[in-house]
């Protein structure tokens, strides 16, 4: 290859954008809590701004660089099972919308004993930023 060449390859090399990585996905933990249920509250999206976006990501990590999973609108019901350690993101639980499913249905309303571990039931779970939560129970 001549100098001139290598010279382009490298400038074009140079010029393409550098693509961030998303951080790993981390999964919603459940239980832990001895005498509590496993997810021990219950939330809602707050009301969001007229001329926003209109909905509040999931992410499947607490970042907001995270992959997004789902979009959710205001007042979705939510089980709020775990917070992040800043405290700026909760992992939440919820079921889908059209499926037949409430929170109740999520198998997580009842005490759970030992450690921690990843939700794995029928209902969807991911991040959402902890400003765009209130809670409603628990």
């Amino acid at each position: 290859m001549t100098r001139s060449a290598l010279l382009a390859f490298a400038a074009l090399t140079l010029a393409l954008p550098v693509r961030a990585e998303a951080p790993a996905a981390r999964p919603v933990l459940v239980g832990g809590y001895s005498e509590l249920d496993a997810c021990p509250s219950m939330g809602a999206i707050i009301p969001l701004r007229k001329g926003g976006d209109g909905y509040v990501a999931v992410r499947a990590a607490p970042n907001r660089k995270a992959r997004e999973l789902d979009r959710l609108t205001s007042g979705r019901e939510l089980l709020l099972c775990q917070e992040s350690e800043d405290g700026a993101w909760v992992g939440v639980i919820y079921p889908e919308p059209f499926g037949g499913v409430g929170p109740g249905d999520c198998g997580v309303s009842q005490s759970s004993n030992g450690p921690p571990r990843p939700y794995d039931g029928v209902c969807l779970s991911g991040w959402v930023a902890r400003r765009y939560v209130v809670v409603t129970a628990g």
